[in-house]
């Protein structure tokens, strides 16, 4: 039995919000996911277009349920959660997807933006050299892990990533840019 906490309701609001603002971002049109899904699904958000389930953070959900749940119903899902660093609130993705009967993790992903305007991808977060360093254009009709990066080196890499990181929490706190 899980004793949810102010801490926990709190980062799984922001989390909630952060996966509004990353659907507005990406032009995802949202629904709640349909009663046939697996009830770990429940309270999650459907995305018709790049077809996947948008989730949030929970303390509640375990990894492996969210595992299981991608295996049985062969749909991708994005995990957004909330990280700090210092005082302040960024966000993390981990993309689960299933590729015959198979299912891939890529976590640690952030938000690289062009400009305001986009082109958006996720990216690996270049602090963390052990993740898998594809990347994600959510402009695809489906997330599909890409050996090509939108930037041409560090530089346009970090200030990418900071256009997106501003972007989407200025989205998740109801300041739109």
């Amino acid at each position: 039995m899980f004793y949810l906490n102010e801490e926990d309701r709190q980062r799984e609001a922001l989390a909630k919000n952060g996966t509004i603002a990353l659907a507005t971002i990406a032009g995802w049109q949202t629904e709640p996911c349909a009663n046939v899904l697996p009830p770990v699904l429940a309270g999650y958000d459907y995305c018709r277009g790049p077809d996947l389930v948008l989730a949030h953070w929970r303390r509640n959900v375990s990894l492996g349920r969210l595992l299981a749940a991608v295996r049985e119903t062969r749909l991708d899902l994005l995990l957004v959660e909330p990280a700090w660093i210092g005082t302040a609130a960024d966000f993390r993705i981990s993309a689960i997807l299933c590729r015959e009967g198979d299912t891939h993790v890529f976590r640690g992903l952030r938000l690289w933006a062009a400009d305001i305007n986009g082109p958006n991808w996720l990216i690996p977060d270049p602090s963390d050299r052990d993740l898998d360093p594809r990347c994600f254009d959510l402009a695809m009709k489906r997330m599909t892990p890409d050996e090509q990066v939108p930037f041409s080196d560090p530089e346009t890499r970090d200030l990418g990533l900071l256009v997106g990181g501003i972007r989407w929490k200025a989205m998740a706190g109801g300041h739109l840019i």
